[in-house]
């Protein structure tokens, strides 16, 4: 048995702490996160209208996300009305301010009546569906 005296000598590594915070994520990273829903997948032909992405809270707080058997979720076929009624209010309402401030307007979902926002993303021409509590 070896005395303390005898122990081989232990060196000390010293870890750089320099440390990365990331602010943001990106909107591809955000989808696999769970946190935005692409309306590409539930229709491709979404890929060429203006809204891009959904947030998952606004798709469960308006009912039309909701768990299923498998502990999964599962989407509601009328997520189509949805989207029909963003992209009315994209089309017809004005932006609050000018530059990245949201379209505002009001949708009726099977949860009841919502003010919904529609901000540009991180992607030119294209937008994110969200409530304003998702800031």
């Amino acid at each position: 048995m070896r005395h303390a005296a005898e122990q081989p000598e232990r060196h000390r590594q010293h870890l750089k702490k320099d440390f990365t915070v990331i602010f943001s994520s990106s909107d591809q990273q955000a989808a696999r996160d769970g946190i935005l829903f692409p309306l590409t997948a539930v229709d491709s032909a979404y890929a060429t209208g203006p809204i891009s992405y959904v947030t998952t809270n606004l798709l469960e707080q308006l009912g039309y996300l909701a768990p299923n058997a498998f502990g999964g979720r599962t989407i509601s076929p009328q997520v189509s009305e949805l989207f029909s009624a963003a992209l009315e209010i994209f089309k017809t309402s004005e932006q609050t301010e000018p530059g990245d401030y949201p379209y505002v307007g009001d949708i009726e979902s099977p949860a009841g009546t919502h003010t919904v926002w529609i901000s540009p993303n991180r992607t030119p021409g294209k937008h994110t569906l969200y409530l304003p509590e998702d800031c």
